[in-house]
């Protein structure tokens, strides 16, 4: 029988609440798609940000957040990028939360950031020896 070291079942731990993190925002988002955008795109109005670039990235959001669940999900060398697409996503909607002055929304979202750093970084992580 094999035993799991910590750092393994950490890693299945990270992977499996970012992955189904990640899979489930834009899974349940894409029924209700259009619903989605238009509740999200008003947020915006009143900053910088052009609504058609709103909108355009808020159609295409679901997509990359289902995606990057799956690459997560799957595991191996897909995690690796899924990682780091979830980070960047998170980064996005760091900015557009930022400059609405969500400050509560952003300190959430830095959680993402964090878990996302932590992800990657432990994809470096040395096995665990076997003695």
């Amino acid at each position: 029988m094999t035993t799991l070291s910590a750092t393994q079942l950490a890693r299945i731990v990270i992977r499996l609440g970012l992955g189904i993190n990640m899979l489930m925002h834009g899974a349940v988002r894409i029924p209700k798609l259009s619903g989605f955008v238009d509740k999200m795109a008003g947020g915006f109005a009143g900053t910088i940000l052009p609504e058609v670039l709103v909108r355009s990235f808020l159609y295409v959001l679901p997509f990359v957040e289902l995606t990057t669940g799956l690459l997560i999900l799957i595991g191996g060398r897909f995690s690796k990028w899924g990682y780091f697409v979830g980070g960047l996503v998170i980064a996005a909607l760091l900015f557009g939360t930022t400059l609405k002055e969500d400050w509560g929304t952003a300190g959430t979202q830095l959680v993402y950031v964090v878990a996302f750093y932590l992800a990657l970084r432990g994809l470096d992580a040395p096995a665990p020896r076997r003695d």
